[in-house]
């Protein structure tokens, strides 16, 4: 290659290098955009976000009381008292004891019905009397609301029955609703052979029953 072909070369390279500065400078000029000192768009306000606005201006800010009155209302306030004397003070009771009318009122059976405590009583008509003084298999019934447990003086009680007696068990209302409800229970070792009754009306009408039949 002769020595005019490489510096026509290299000189269309210059030109070509010139050329593409010259046409970038000229794009930046000509296609150069300013930024708008204030949106193109404005955003809407509401008037109820004005008004609040308006609002939080004109409120003044709440200021913090002084110290002095800080103190005032401590000093106002009464003091607790010392634990010497909330031990003086009597403890209220959480509820007053009941009378011992009230009391045996409650651990009475509720009231019977005689007429259907004598058909409850077919239960006991196998071994017991209710209506006369004679024995069967168990002791006469006649009269025993009240009466001394083993006193039939010509039965043959068992002996966790006279032991019973012997302690002054009474039967009482409270006491024949216990042993018709578990006899082996009530009293221990004693021959009935009845299970008990399994209802508590069928207990209180037995009960009214019995007390209905008096010698």
């Amino acid at each position: 290659m002769s020595m005019r072909t490489l510096i026509n070369f290299a000189v269309s390279i210059v030109i070509t290098l010139v050329l593409i500065f010259v046409i970038r400078g000229l794009a930046n000029v000509i296609f150069a955009v300013e930024k708008p000192a204030k949106p193109a768009i404005a955003v809407p306000v509401t008037e109820e976000e004005e008004k609040k606005e308006e609002a939080a201006a004109q409120e003044p800010a709440k200021e913090e009381a002084p110290a002095e009155q800080k103190t005032a209302a401590a000093e106002q306030q009464p003091a607790a008292q010392p634990a010497e004397q909330q031990a003086e003070q009597p403890a209220q009771p959480a509820e007053q004891a009941q009378p011992a009318e009230q009391q045996q009122a409650a651990a009475a059976p509720a009231a019977g019905d005689p007429e259907a405590g004598k058909k409850v009583f077919n239960k006991c008509k196998a071994c017991h009397f209710a209506d006369k003084k004679k024995n069967k298999v168990g002791p006469y019934l006649l009269g025993v609301v009240g009466r001394k447990a083993g006193a039939v003086a010509d039965f043959k009680y068992s002996a966790a029955m006279k032991a019973k007696g012997e302690e002054g068990l009474v039967w009482t209302e409270e006491n024949i609703a216990k042993y018709l409800k578990a006899p082996k229970k009530f009293v221990p070792g004693n021959k009935m052979a009845f299970a008990g009754l399994k209802k508590d009306k069928d207990i209180a009408d037995v009960i009214a029953y019995l007390k209905s039949m008096k010698e």
